[in-house]
C-alpha cells in the first residue's frame, strides 16, 4: 500500500538533491519533499503538525549541543530532535 506522504517523490531524480535538517544552519530555508522510512505512527504525528510536502521550513535556532533544532513552519515554531527529523527529506531553497 502506498502512503501519501511523498515517499514516492524521493525515488525520482530529486533524491540526490535532498538534505536533512541537521545539514541546515540558522537562517536557512528548505521545502519538504516527503518522508523516508521511519515509524508510521511518528510520520502521522509530523503530518498532523503540518509538515506536509511543499511546506517551507525556516531554521531559527540550533541548541548549543546541536539538538534540538527550532524551525518556523506555517505560523508557529517547532522544536525537532535530529534523530526524529531524519525522516524528513528537504530541498534547500
Amino acid at each position: 500500500m502506498n502512503c501519501r506522504c511523498g515517499c514516492d517523490a524521493l525515488k525520482s531524480k530529486n533524491w540526490k538533491t535532498t538534505v536533512s535538517l541537521e545539514d541546515l544552519k540558522p537562517g536557512d530555508c528548505a521545502e519538504i519533499l516527503g518522508y523516508q522510512g521511519g515509524d508510521l505512527k511518528y510520520k502521522s504525528k509530523l503530518l498532523a503538525m503540518g509538515l506536509v510536502r511543499g511546506v517551507v521550513l525556516h531554521v531559527l535556532q540550533i541548541a548549543p549541543l546541536g539538538d534540538p533544532i527550532e524551525v518556523g513552519v506555517l505560523s508557529y515554531r517547532l522544536s525537532l530532535r535530529k534523530a526524529e527529523a531524519s525522516v524528513l527529506k528537504l530541498k534547500r531553497i
